[in-house]
């Protein structure tokens, strides 16, 4: 059961940092909240009111707490755990869509925040998704070059390259090989009740039967620039997801049981911003936009699950925007260090008190440090005299990762 706290007035209910653990509801009096806003640098503060939650993301995405949380005045709270959270998620489809909103709201301005930053080049979508067609068509990716092409003859069938896409898909058509064979339709999940992970997320057969979709290793399940009216969950499989830069092909994660993805493109109606494509045999429930709200208001489990992956994405965004924001390349490195000291516990190891192994290549750093390829190398190779870390083949070790907090923090000051 949620437990009743008071708080007296100007009592701390937590602090940047602290772990967070507690969901909480407040009940009676003004909770203020005081943060650093990613835009301008400055700490903000907003006030919570009776009757509304705080302090939720931290808990739901699995990291440290953002904010200082203030009792203005005396205020009692309703303090909830994770699991008696989701209990209440559960029983309230309401408060989900609610917060699934307010979510992608703040996702949105995040990702603006960090275009603006990053001064990101419009491309137009017809544009971008043939220019993949062709970079693909020239690697020898035969049958993904015919997705796309197919894809833009089908969405784009009067604009300037649809001569040539139509060209391209007749050779292609000639062309010996395949990398993968056209995806299965949906209906081909297996008989009988799916339990995904914790075994928290049940579906029917007859469920199953109407949304599954399965897919070969090396098929595109959607492509960067393509319009989004459809968001999957993985039932089975893994899920590369990719974005191509210049003439690289660029692995920005890759996805398992029970991960959702492609929900950004329904939630704010734009187009794809990276590819997913299957790495080995995939099954997959697909929902669009039409039945959106009818599946997350019919299976709380999977609107609870997107509530968890916004949170954890909005951190994310955010903790890389803190990154783009410093003026100097060397400072900005150094805190992509902590960043992924702070985010990537599960796939570093711990060689020593403070030195840790990252398993990451330079067009990694690159691109969290938001930075080219030649300016990345040169930092790199500067702290690698300094003997503050070791570059070897898709990995580098930091020796020391204190060094390189006190270096941030000391720069964040002076800024």
């Amino acid at each position: 059961m949620p437990k009743s706290i008071q708080f007296g007035a100007n009592a701390l209910v937590y602090c940047t940092g602290d772990k967070a653990d507690r969901i909480f509801l407040l009940q009676k009096g003004t909770i203020w909240l005081k943060y650093l806003d990613i835009e301008t640098g400055e700490e903000t503060s907003d006030v919570v009111e009776p009757g509304e939650f705080f302090g939720l993301k931290p808990v739901l995405g699995r990291f440290p707490r953002e904010e200082n949380a203030l009792a203005k005045k005396a205020a009692v709270v309703l303090a909830f755990s994770l699991s008696e959270f989701e209990l209440l998620l559960l029983s309230n489809d309401r408060i989900v869509m609610k917060m699934i909103k307010v979510f992608s709201g703040q996702l949105r301005r995040v990702h603006a925040h960090i275009s603006s930053i990053t001064k990101t080049q419009y491309v137009k979508p017809d544009y971008g998704l043939f220019e993949i067609g062709e970079r693909y068509m020239k690697q020898g990716r035969h049958s993904q070059a015919r997705y796309i092409f197919r894809r833009y003859l089908e969405l784009y069938p009067g604009e300037e390259n649809s001569e040539e896409a139509g060209d391209n898909l007749r050779t292609l058509g000639k062309s010996p090989g395949s990398d993968g064979p056209g995806n299965r339709p949906a209906g081909m999940a297996p008989p009988g009740e799916s339990v995904i992970g914790d075994g928290v997320l049940q579906m029917d057969a007859d469920f199953l039967a109407k949304f599954s979709r399965g897919f070969r290793p090396g098929e595109i399940i959607f492509s960067e620039f393509e319009p989004g009216n459809t968001f999957f969950l993985i039932l089975s499989g893994d899920v590369k997801v990719v974005k191509n830069t210049g003439q690289y092909e660029k692995t920005l994660d890759v996805l398992r049981q029970p991960e959702i993805f492609g929900e950004m493109a329904i939630l704010d109606k734009s187009p794809r911003t990276a590819s997913a494509i299957a790495v080995n045999e995939v099954t997959l429930l697909e929902f669009t936009g039409e039945n959106f709200e009818v599946l997350m208001r019919s299976h709380s489990q999977v609107s609870v699950k997107l509530l968890k992956v916004l949170a954890k994405r909005i951190h994310n965004a955010k903790r890389r925007a803190m990154i783009l924001t410093l003026s100097d390349s060397h400072t900005k490195i150094a805190d992509v260090f902590l960043m992924l000291d702070e985010t990537m516990n599960a796939s570093h190891d711990k060689t020593g008190d403070y030195s840790r192994e990252f398993k990451i290549g330079v067009e990694d750093v690159a691109h969290w440090a938001g930075l080219n390829l030649v300016e990345t190398k040169a930092v790199l190779d500067y702290y690698v005299t300094q003997r503050r870390i070791s570059v070897y083949q898709n990995r580098m070790v930091v020796k020391n990762i204190n060094d390189f907090s006190r270096l941030v923090a000391s720069r964040r000051n002076y800024e």
